[in-house]
C-alpha cells in the first residue's frame, strides 16, 4: 500500500515538472482574464456615471432678419422662466449662454392665424445649442433635427386647454395608439442617441402623455368604463410620480394640476388642502410640488392659516425660505420708487409717480411685452377689469420691449396712453427686483407702495375678481 502511494506521488511529480510551462502558461492568462474583467466593470462604471449630467451649457443663437425679440419659456426650480434674446438690428446675430442642471424642454409660442403654435425644443446634451431663424412671420429652428425631436413627434397646440372630447373612449385610445407609435419610432432610432437622451425623451413623451390623458373635463364623463381607465392610468403615473424631478417642462405643473382636479372629481371635494393627501408620498418635499404649492400659496387669498401651515408640511424647509424672502408684502425702496422708465411719449418718469394715486386703494401693474401672445390675449379682459374698477385700482401697464419703435407704434390701437409705460432695460432695479424671467406676470400694490402680490391672478382667470374684491375688503 505504502509503495503504491510512493509510486503515485512519484509520478504527479514527474507531471508536474513535465507540464510547469504550460501550468504557467495556464495562470498567466487567467490572470490577464481577471484583470480584464476589472477593467471592463471599470468602464461599465464610467458609462453609468457619463449617464448623469451635472451641467447642461446651452448656447441659443438667434439671426434676426427682423427687429424684435426671441423667447423660449419652461420651468426651472418648477417656476416659470422666461429665457429672450433681442435683435435691435436687422441682419444681425445674438446669442445667449445658460447653464441648466437637468434635462430642459423649453416651448416657443407665435401666433399663427389667430392661433397659438407650440414648438418645443429639447436640451439633453453636456453642450448643445439651440440655433433659430427671426422673422416678423414667425421664427424657424435650422438647428440641429436631435433638440427638435419632439416637434417630429407633437404637433399639438391644445395641451393647456381642458379638453371635452365627443367620446371619451376613443379619446383614450387615440392618445395611447400615439404614445405608443411615438415610443415605437424613438426606439427604432434609438441608434442615434446616447442611453441618457434616449431615456429624456421617453421620460417627457410618458409626461406629455398622461398630462393630456388627464387634461379634460372630468364632469363630461358618464361612462364608468371610463372612470375605470383613468383609475388605471391614475395608479401608473403616481408610481411614476418622480419622473416630473428628472428634467424641467411646462408639462411637469401642468401634470400635477390635472391629477388634483383628478382626485377632486373623485372625491367630490374641490379644496385643493383636502386632496393634497391623496397625491403619491413620493411626490411630497420634492422640487415638483414645491413649485406648485408655493405659487398657490402666494396667488390665493382665500386661503386660511391652518390651510397654509398644512401646505408647508408639504415643501422641503429650503424653498419656504426662499420663498419668505420674496417681496410680498414688503414696502418698494427709495432706490426704486425714484428710478425712471419712459411713457408713450418717451418722456422719463419716476416709478413712485407711476404708482401714486389719488383715490385708488390698490395699483395692479401689468407687465408685458409686444412678442408675448398670452399677454395680448389678457388685453380684452384687462380693458374690462379697467373700466370695472376704474375709481377704486390704478391701472398700469409696462412693457419690457427692447424695440420701443415697434412699441410706440402698437400702443397707436391702444387709446390710453396714460397707463402705458416700457422699461427697455433687464438691469432696471424694478425688473431686478421681482426678478422678471416671465410675462405676462402682475403685480398688485397699496397705495403706501407696498406690494400686496408679486404674481397675481390674470385678469382673465377664474378667482381674479374674488381675490381683487377681498383685497379691496381689506384695504
Amino acid at each position: 500500500m505504502e509503495l503504491d502511494v510512493l509510486m503515485i506521488v512519484v509520478a504527479m511529480d514527474m507531471d508536474i515538472k513535465k507540464y510547469r510551462k504550460s501550468l504557467l502558461l495556464f495562470l498567466l492568462l487567467l490572470l490577464v482574464f481577471v484583470n480584464c474583467q476589472k477593467k471592463d466593470t471599470k468602464n461599465i462604471n464610467k458609462v453609468e456615471n457619463a449617464l448623469r449630467i451635472d451641467t447642461l451649457n446651452l448656447i441659443t443663437n438667434v439671426s434676426f432678419y427682423d427687429t424684435g425679440t426671441f423667447a423660449l419659456n419652461t420651468l426651472v426650480n418648477n417656476r416659470n422662466f422666461n429665457f429672450s434674446i433681442s435683435g435691435t438690428k436687422k441682419n444681425v446675430r445674438e446669442s445667449k449662454e445658460i447653464a441648466l442642471t437637468k434635462p430642459t424642454v423649453f416651448e416657443s409660442y407665435a401666433l399663427v392665424n389667430g392661433k397659438t403654435r407650440v414648438q418645443r425644443y429639447l436640451v439633453f446634451s453636456k453642450n448643445d445649442t439651440l440655433t433659430f431663424e427671426f422673422r416678423k412671420n414667425g421664427s424657424v429652428y435650422t438647428g440641429n433635427k436631435k433638440n427638435a425631436i419632439l416637434n417630429t413627434l407633437i404637433s399639438d397646440n391644445t395641451i393647456y386647454s381642458i379638453e371635452e372630447p365627443d367620446n371619451s373612449v376613443n379619446y383614450i385610445q387615440s392618445l395611447k395608439k400615439k404614445y405608443d407609435n411615438n415610443l415605437a419610432i424613438i426606439k427604432q432610432d434609438s441608434i442615434n442617441y446616447t442611453d441618457f437622451q434616449y431615456k429624456t425623451i421617453n421620460d417627457y413623451l410618458e409626461i406629455y402623455f398622461y398630462n393630456k390623458l388627464f387634461n379634460v373635463d372630468f364632469s363630461k364623463i358618464t361612462n364608468q368604463k371610463v372612470i375605470e381607465e383613468l383609475d388605471k392610468y391614475f395608479d401608473i403615473v403616481n408610481s411614476n410620480i418622480l419622473i416630473l424631478n428628472r428634467l424641467n417642462a411646462v408639462q411637469n405643473k401642468s401634470l400635477i394640476i390635472n391629477l388634483l382636479r383628478y382626485i377632486s372629481f373623485k372625491n367630490k371635494n374641490h379644496h385643493l388642502i383636502d386632496n393634497l393627501q391623496f397625491l403619491d408620498k413620493k411626490l411630497f418635499k420634492t422640487e415638483a410640488l414645491d413649485g406648485f404649492l408655493l405659487d398657490y400659496m402666494e396667488n390665493d387669498n382665500t386661503l386660511s392659516k391652518n390651510d397654509i401651515d398644512i401646505m408647508k408640511k408639504y415643501i422641503r424647509e429650503s424653498s419656504l425660505k426662499k420663498a419668505t424672502e420674496k417681496s410680498k408684502g414688503k414696502v418698494l425702496s427709495k432706490n426704486i420708487l425714484n428710478s425712471t422708465i419712459k411713457d408713450a411719449k418717451l418722456n422719463e418718469v419716476a416709478i413712485k409717480n407711476i404708482l401714486s394715486v389719488k383715490n385708488e386703494k390698490l395699483i395692479l401693474v401689468d407687465l408685458w411685452a409686444t412678442w408675448c401672445v398670452p399677454c395680448l390675449k389678457e388685453i380684452p379682459n384687462w380693458k374690462i377689469a379697467q373700466k370695472k374698477y376704474s375709481d377704486k385700482i390704478k391701472f398700469i401697464r409696462i412693457s419690457i420691449d427692447n424695440d420701443q419703435k415697434k412699441w410706440s407704434v402698437f400702443l397707436k390701437k391702444d387709446t390710453n396712453d396714460e397707463s402705458n409705460y416700457i422699461i427697455s432695460n433687464s438691469s432696471h432695479p424694478f425688473i431686478k427686483y421681482f426678478e422678471i424671467s416671465s410675462i405676462p406676470r402682475f403685480l398688485l400694490f397699496n397705495n403706501n407702495f407696498e406690494v400686496i402680490s408679486d404674481d397675481f391672478d390674470r385678469p382673465s382667470d377664474n378667482n381674479f375678481d374674488i381675490k381683487l374684491k377681498a383685497i379691496l375688503d381689506e384695504n
